[in-house]
């Protein structure tokens, strides 16, 4: 059957002068404009950042807990979200430092108030030593004690509590050190003293990541790191081949202040990091940055403080 063309005409025309016309070319902008809103919200949820947000302001999910984790690289995951054993520096100003012993730096020698270079080397080298084999040695941080190297210290002018702290112990029940290894980064500075003493300065921060012995996964097959920071301040001298203590100070970050005190640091995982925080709002809070080198440590040993990061 054909169409004359008067009709089609007329058609149009009617069609174009139908009052219903433009309410339904309203409604079917409407249901594309729908469509799309729904395919770019798909989109965002298979990246995860919406659906991470979206649970935060809502207060449906904690912040610590990753939302789409396996859809996003680590490297742009929230501060909040644990660390891995994938990327257990992520976010941190240590990840470019040396590992263990590498990263305590002894300045070059010269020779100064009647003291030999051969003197001066040895006293550096016992400082070091001991800082090494009390903060760095595997064996002491998975619980051993390391006897020779405090056999370095003169015992008058050291007492228990100081004695105890000077060494990084970690229980090896609980968590070990993750493969990645200790970052450190320490300086050895000295003067000579009016009476003719080498006195060492001290100033060096230790940083651990740490896997729990169980569980503690962030996402399956990847298990959390925890990280420990510990910062030390001390100065030394030589008498009779032993090493005097004198100014001391140090603080350690994420670790649990509530734990017994048994020898041992017992670090934060990313939700009792959290909770932590929360529980230590308040005016009387201090936060502690561990890498501002120009910082000064209120004297005393383990301060355990909220740090900024680690």
């Amino acid at each position: 059957m054909s169409v004359e063309p008067t009709d089609y005409v007329a058609r149009l025309r009617a069609q174009a002068n139908d009052p219903g016309r433009e309410e339904a070319l309203r409604r079917d902008r409407r249901v594309r404009r729908l469509k799309i809103a729904l395919a770019a919200g798909a989109g965002v949820l298979l990246l995860g950042g919406f659906g991470y947000w979206l649970t935060d302001v809502t207060g449906e999910r904690p912040p610590y807990e990753p939302y789409g984790a396996q859809t996003l690289h680590e490297e742009i995951w929230p501060l909040e979200w644990p660390y891995t054993q994938d990327m257990p520096f992520r976010n941190s100003p240590a990840s470019g430092w040396s590992e263990g012993a590498d990263g305590i730096y002894v300045p070059p020698l010269m020779p100064s108030g009647g003291l030999t270079e051969k003197d001066m080397a040895a006293v550096l080298e016992d400082v070091k030593t001991l800082l090494v084999e009390t903060n760095v040695s595997e064996d002491t941080l998975a619980g051993a004690e390391p006897a020779a190297a405090l056999a370095l210290l003169d015992p008058r002018g050291v007492d228990e509590a100081v004695r105890k702290d000077l060494v990084t112990r970690f229980d090896p029940e609980e968590v070990y050190l993750d493969e990645s290894g200790v970052r450190t980064q320490g300086t050895l500075t000295y003067d000579v003293s009016a009476a003719g003493e080498l006195v060492v300065h001290v100033d060096s921060v230790f940083v651990y990541p740490l896997v729990w012995t169980e569980g503690h996964e962030v996402i399956p097959g990847v298990p959390e790191v925890a990280r420990v920071a510990v910062r030390r301040q001390m100065t030394f001298t030589s008498k009779g081949g032993k090493l005097v203590l004198g100014a001391y100070a140090s603080e350690v970050a994420n670790h649990d202040c509530a734990a017994p005190k048994d020898g041992y640091l017992h670090p934060l995982s990313a939700e009792g990091r959290w909770k932590a925080g929360r529980a230590a709002k308040g005016p009387r809070v201090t936060l502690a940055d561990l890498y501002d080198e120009k910082r000064v440590l209120p004297s005393g040993p383990g301060h355990c403080v909220t740090p900024t990061g680690t």
